[in-house]
């Protein structure tokens, strides 16, 4: 999946802990990655709202406590900026990646504003990468 890939060498990356009041700090984090490669100002919101829903399924669903890190890497592909929140998947209750969808509609509403949604399977936990492609020029 090229335009979703996170493997490339020029990649910001941000760790925090599993806490709900560091959403404001990845928000920014993002919207300033968004803006400085160049998204429209409603593109640069959707990341930033994507951003949101995305680390706080992390913090809820795939931490088990405050001091678990939730990490996220951010990359400007050749079609798309790609994000990835990456999460320990909590070991004591069942599969990361199927209770993700438990609860609101985060991922839902992440798959409404960006182009690519998908969740991987990481050791040690789960991920949810997503692209926003760059407008034709």
């Amino acid at each position: 999946m090229g335009s979703t890939s996170c493997e490339q060498p020029q990649r910001l990356e941000l760790e925090i802990p599993a806490e709900l009041d560091r959403l404001r700090e990845t928000r920014e984090w993002a919207n300033r990655i968004a803006v400085g490669v160049g998204l429209s100002e409603d593109d640069c919101f959707q990341v930033k709202l994507a951003m949101s829903e995305a680390v706080t399924n992390a913090i809820i669903h795939g931490s088990a406590k405050q001091t678990d890190v939730v990490r996220i890497v951010a990359c400007q592909g050749e079609e798309a900026l790609v994000f990835e929140v990456t999460d320990p998947g909590r070991q004591d209750t069942g599969d990361p990646i199927e209770r993700l969808d438990e609860g609101g509609r985060g991922l839902e509403l992440v798959s409404m504003v960006m182009d690519e949604v998908k969740l991987v399977r990481r050791e040690g936990g789960g991920a949810l990468r997503f692209s926003k492609r760059f407008a034709a020029a």
